[in-house]
């Protein structure tokens, strides 16, 4: 239960984060609920609505150098293609 004591704390860009995981070229193929194109269109969007409000974005990739290739280009686009 929530402890109503507490006041709600509105998200801001100090306090929040996007964070997209595993939006990988190979794994695209495995999207049943989507279309790959839907699914990359909202990504995408939500991508965009980030950088423009600010908010810091974080995008994950699994085996992107074998198995499951890399973010696929249109995220990049947005977010840039900084590796950590």
């Amino acid at each position: 239960m929530a402890d109503q004591s507490k006041p709600y704390t509105p998200l801001t860009t100090d306090n929040s984060a996007l964070v997209l995981v595993d939006h990988q070229v190979g794994l695209m193929t495995g999207v049943r609920d989507y279309e790959t194109g839907e699914l990359k269109h909202n990504v995408v969007a939500l991508a965009k609505a980030a950088k423009v409000l600010r908010i810091p974005t974080v995008v994950t990739t699994t085996a992107r150098d074998s198995m499951w290739g890399p973010t696929f280009p249109e995220l990049v686009e947005v977010v840039g293609g900084e590796h950590i």
